[in-house]
């Protein structure tokens, strides 16, 4: 649907217009009105319309003064000049600004503005069909070239390779001239694909954004080749010698960097580059290739974009420790910042984020925590279908920073805040709420029921029948509960004995507690096993 902008320093002509007009019976949407021409430039630069509707006597600056700052912007947006002057020089610049219509307020009718939009819409109509159909040649010419080159970087990682010549010839048609006797590869990773899929929307948008503008950015660099591999890697083949009196490696991290801040700047794109080892012959550059592939996954702890040898790359510290050793500790923090309704997301998730960039354990362990974090805290706080198991499986595995994560974490944290907020607001016994907000703060004392309700300050048995009344259960199932499924939480994720986990629990012996435990699970703590959902299971990274 084509939008439309309406400018006019007279807010009763612009809501005339605005409300002469059903704009979405004729195929058009009223993105915006505005009343001087600073504030519609503003907003053509935070969203350009198709089609600007706009006074041409303002003050400041006035519609022609506008028209030629637009079109500074985007050749694209159409333009109708609305005037109370009937001279003969303000429609001779609109012409020659190819301006569509110039029209007198005193001759305006609805009809007629009608015809005019419909006419207006039919250009933008088939000059849409003409650049759609330019762009799809274009496409399918390009995808052609870079799929054989992506074809060819993975048959190189999955086949033996020998002597065969063709493997070279194929390069030499990829319009590739090796002349120099060594390789050396590099594999770039985009350092926060869930936010470049949030602006290009489809992962087939990034990959192929990326590559065109990379192509243009090495058209004048003969010896470097760019093969795309997925929408978050693409790879780069330079071909140089080894000498003494030039190190290649200066040369290719220029090139690297001056991609990099490229794609940073203008498109918004920041990319880490890891660069391989000198590779005489094809064996060794698939090894490379292979090896490099496999330890960008590393780059995940890089908080910034980053131009790194593979020699130089920090791999882990904590890749033999399991993470989800520490999952309790951190879900209860997380949990009770929640509850309390703090408001600054961040100090409730920069411990964490802390906490796993120092140990670095692998990328692919620290999703599996932050899955099973979440989707723990969506069951306990009923979220909303915002946040669906297949929702947050395709946003962990998209994160391919440390940075993104941290973002994604705050903003998932942000939104249980409000969440709780808005339980608080909306229930109608809000004394239930604060009760189980209270049981679940203090999980770790023996809670009864005259403490919460001299807490509430309400009469012990008030209290009793309207909890019973407001929830289905008695104020003590309800607390027996949450200590059994903190119980389950701490035997599952954590090594701390039976004596331990009854003391955090607020049970005085763990006699009782093991007693409470069969009573509510059927089973004694030891041989309970607590099997993770499907969906945890499941995760891929």
């Amino acid at each position: 649907m084509h939008r439309v902008l309406l400018i006019d320093d007279d807010v009763a002509v612009v809501q005339f217009l605005g409300k002469m007009i059903c704009w979405e019976e004729h195929g058009l949407q009223l993105s915006g009105t505005c009343t001087n021409a600073y504030d519609a430039l503003e907003h053509c630069r935070e969203s350009m319309p198709d089609l600007i509707v706009t006074d041409i006597g303002m003050p400041g600056m006035d519609g022609i003064e506008l028209i030629k700052a637009v079109k500074e912007l985007s050749p694209r947006p159409r333009f109708v000049i609305l005037s109370c002057h009937d001279e003969f020089r303000y429609a001779q610049q609109a012409v020659q600004m190819g301006v569509e219509d110039y029209i007198l307020k005193e001759t305006l009718e609805p009809q007629s503005m009608v015809e005019l939009l419909t006419r207006i819409k039919e250009k933008m109509n088939k000059e849409d069909e003409f650049h759609s159909e330019v762009q799809k040649l274009h496409l399918q010419a390009y995808n052609s070239k870079a799929s054989l080159k992506e074809k060819w970087l993975r048959d190189l990682l999955a086949t033996p390779v020998s002597g065969n010549p063709s493997w070279m010839r194929q390069l030499e048609g990829f319009g590739f001239q090796p002349l120099l006797p060594m390789f050396i590869p590099v594999v770039c990773r985009l350092h926060c694909l869930r936010e470049a899929l949030s602006r290009y929307e489809k992962k087939d948008t990034v990959k192929f954004i990326v590559e065109n503008a990379v192509e243009e950015l090495l058209k004048n660099e003969p010896d470097v080749l760019l093969f795309s591999y997925s929408s978050k890697e693409f790879c780069f083949l330079f071909n140089c010698r080894k000498e003494l009196k030039m190190n290649p490696y200066e040369r290719i991290a220029d090139v690297c960097r001056n991609v990099q801040q490229k794609l940073s700047q203008v498109l918004k794109l920041p990319v880490s580059m890891l660069l391989g080892e000198m590779a005489p012959d094809l064996p060794s550059m698939k090894r490379q290739v292979a090896q490099l592939l496999k330890e960008a996954e590393w780059l995940f702890y890089a908080w910034e974009p980053k131009v790194v040898k593979l020699s130089e790359l920090v791999r882990t510290v904590g890749a033999t420790e399991e993470p989800l050793v520490y999952y309790y500790e951190y879900a209860d923090r997380l949990h009770r910042f929640i509850l309390e309704g703090n408001s600054d997301a961040s100090t409730a998730v920069r411990p964490f984020i802390g906490f796993i960039s120092e140990r670095r354990f692998s990328p692919k362990a620290v999703k599996q925590f932050v899955f099973k974090l979440v989707l723990d805290m969506m069951l306990k706080l009923k979220f909303n279908p915002q946040y669906t198991n297949e929702k947050l499986q395709r946003d962990l595995d998209q994160l391919t920073s440390i940075t993104e994560l941290e973002r994604w974490l705050v903003g998932f944290v942000r939104d249980a805040v409000t969440l709780m907020e808005q339980i608080s607001q909306q229930s109608k016994k809000v004394e239930i709420v604060e009760a189980q907000k209270y049981v679940r703060l203090h999980v770790d004392h023996k809670i009864t029921l005259e403490e919460v309700a001299d807490h509430l300050h309400l009469n012990p048995s008030y209290f009793s029948r309207l909890f019973k009344k407001e929830t289905g259960e008695t104020f003590i199932e309800y607390v027996t509960r949450v200590k059994m499924e903190e119980a389950k939480e701490l035997l599952n994720g954590s090594d701390k004995t039976l004596e331990t986990i009854s003391r955090m629990l607020g049970y005085e012996n763990k006699g009782y507690f093991v007693k409470v435990f069969k009573q509510y699970y059927g089973v004694i703590p030891s041989q309970f096993v607590y099997h993770a959902s499907s969906a945890a299971k499941d995760f891929i990274r």
